[in-house]
């Protein structure tokens, strides 16, 4: 870890020198607002609809500050011929790996954080909730997806261009976020080359959809086993440390 420290620290502070976190914190702050003033009024189904979609914005700007991040560590360091300065340093290739995803997914997680706070204290605010446990499982489970996506993302630049990399890598998680629920039931139902184009997407692709529990929260519905949630997250570890290591074992085989 103190050979990776620094790399770490780097790759966090990148995310708040940027202007696009702002630029999200300030459209976060007036949706939420405008939630609050809803409640004012006493709107409460209204409200509802607009904490939801508050909600969604949160998840799609910690997204698009996550995965840019992550894509553009190693492209950056290959475009300025810096890399062989990074590893002649005592830094192995797997530590530069781990440091850059774990700079990119702490910086990522601590915007949905501000974010997420945000949103549980002002536009919950005075809402009795049945089930308080829901809002930290909604966290929760949502930086288990931000942190295969940092992963995801990391790996492709191995493979990728940035351009290509932060795009496959969206399409990747808003086609399993919409669609991947009833991906297999389709693909079974489609038949032909429609079949097997689905079925390997619901099987090879990264489940996202399994920690979106936006609707579980908005009404208040009965939190997650603990075994459940005991279950996802050894899934989000294993797809992380699965696209981790194809990382590097393509990096370790690239010349500087």
């Amino acid at each position: 870890m103190t050979a990776i420290g620094p790399i770490v620290k780097l790759v966090f502070k990148e995310i708040y020198r940027r202007k696009d976190f702002y630029v999200f914190f300030m459209l976060i702050v007036v949706v939420v607002f405008y939630v609050a003033r809803l409640k004012i009024y006493n709107v409460e189904n209204l409200g509802r609809y607009v904490r939801e979609v508050g909600l969604a914005l949160i998840y799609i700007f910690s997204v698009f500050l996550t995965v840019p991040l992550a894509a553009r560590q190693f492209s950056r360091e290959r475009s300025e011929n810096t890399l062989g300065v990074l590893l002649a340093k005592p830094l192995s290739r797997s530590q530069l790996i781990l440091g850059k995803f774990l700079g990119s997914f702490l910086a990522g997680l601590s915007c949905f954080v501000i974010f997420y706070l945000i949103f549980v204290f002002m536009g919950f605010a005075g809402v009795r909730l049945v089930h308080p446990d829901g809002l930290w499982q909604t966290g929760y489970l949502f930086g288990l997806s931000l942190m295969m996506l940092a992963a995801i993302s990391t790996a492709f630049s191995q493979f990728m261009t940035f351009g290509a990399n932060v795009t496959f890598t969206f399409i990747m998680y808003f086609l399993m976020t919409i669609y991947g629920e009833g991906l297999d039931i389709y693909a079974l139902n489609a038949g032909g080359a429609a079949k097997v184009t689905g079925l390997l997407f619901y099987y090879f692709l990264p489940h996202f959809e399994f920690f979106d529990i936006r609707q579980r929260l908005i009404h208040d519905w009965d939190p997650l086993g603990w075994d459940l949630i005991g279950l996802m997250t050894a899934y989000a570890m294993a797809v992380t440390g699965l696209f981790l290591l194809l990382g590097w074992l393509k990096f370790r085989r690239m010349a500087l």
